[in-house]
């Protein structure tokens, strides 16, 4: 069964599908539990080393309150069973931990006077805060006390938020994928000087359906020019194999039953879709079906098809 119009228009309309089936879907086996998702003062990639300046007070009062709600970028997880408070996973790049020089493994313990025990803590604290806000973080690394002055930003959009976190980043390596439909290899590192776009999906997602004509569009036009084009879903090898026949996806297909691979892209929104230039840097992620995105995607790939 191939996308049509109708399918185009909800998908427009739905723009994203929360990257889990609907109850009356089959599921495919369950990924492993992943740190607290992204959703306030939650998230991604490498930090930077800690400034020079070990310790810093916290300022007595905040700065004229901006519109929206504070966003302070690291992603959580709760502390070891010893420990008091809350285990920083990984710190956004360019976010406003880590400008701060919050870096992943250091303990939260209190935000200002407030102590914290659970990443919904930390969430709640910083969700009522404002962006250009200041907040005491009281943090244990390495077995030493430190307080740490944060200046929170406005909680980005969710394109962004993945921008911040890929984009100009090594793409993760595939693991434990299999290659479902088509000859590709199914590692990262085999398509290591080729461009590749990279499209986390399912079939029961309406949007994803929709972006399937605009997927065979760009296999079609650039594939023999270097560009390889790739769906991952969590379906089994036979399953993702059948949905691609079905429903007409001209490109190969990658099965991640253990959801290992969709976890180290953050796919928790689908369609997901990255752009990938011959070093193995992501150059872009669009998130949801984007219309107004593809003429964008489009030119990249041409201008990364045309670098040596």
């Amino acid at each position: 069964m191939r996308a049509n119009g109708s399918v185009l228009l909800l998908g427009a309309l739905l723009g994203a599908c929360a990257a889990k089936p609907p109850p009356a879907a089959v599921a495919a086996k369950p990924a492993p539990a992943s740190p607290a998702p992204a959703e306030v003062a939650t998230n991604e990639p490498e930090a930077l080393e800690p400034p020079a300046v070990a310790e810093e007070a916290a300022p007595d009062e905040d700065p004229p309150e901006a519109s929206g709600r504070g966003w302070l970028g690291v992603e959580l997880e709760s502390a070891a069973p010893d420990d008091v408070g809350v285990r920083v996973a990984r710190v956004v790049p360019h976010s406003p931990a880590d400008a701060a020089g919050l870096v992943p493994g250091d303990v939260i313990v209190r935000l200002d006077n407030d102590p914290v025990s659970t990443p919904g803590d930390v969430v709640a604290e910083v969700s009522t805060r404002h962006p250009l806000a200041r907040i005491g973080v009281m943090l244990k690394r390495n077995g030493a006390d430190r307080l740490i002055a944060v200046t929170l930003g406005a909680f980005p959009g969710q394109d962004e938020l993945m921008r911040m976190q890929f984009v100009d980043q090594p793409a993760p390596p595939f693991e434990l994928v299999q290659t479902a439909k088509g000859s590709v290899s199914p590692t990262l590192q085999s398509l290591r000087g080729q461009v590749v776009v990279l499209e986390f999906w399912a079939p029961w997602c309406v949007a994803c359906r929709a972006m399937i004509p605009q997927m065979n569009q760009w296999h079609e036009k650039y594939s023999a020019r270097g560009l390889h084009v790739i769906g991952i879903t969590n379906d089994t090898v036979q399953r993702a194999a059948t949905a691609a026949t079905e429903l007409g996806m001209e490109y190969a297909i990658l099965s991640d039953e253990t959801g290992k691979t969709s976890n180290a892209y953050q796919a928790r929104a689908i369609p997901l879709v990255f752009v990938i230039d011959r070093s193995g840097t992501v150059r872009d992620v669009m998130v949801g079906y984007d219309r107004d995105h593809f003429e964008k995607l489009d030119r990249l790939m041409q201008k990364l098809l045309g670098e040596s």
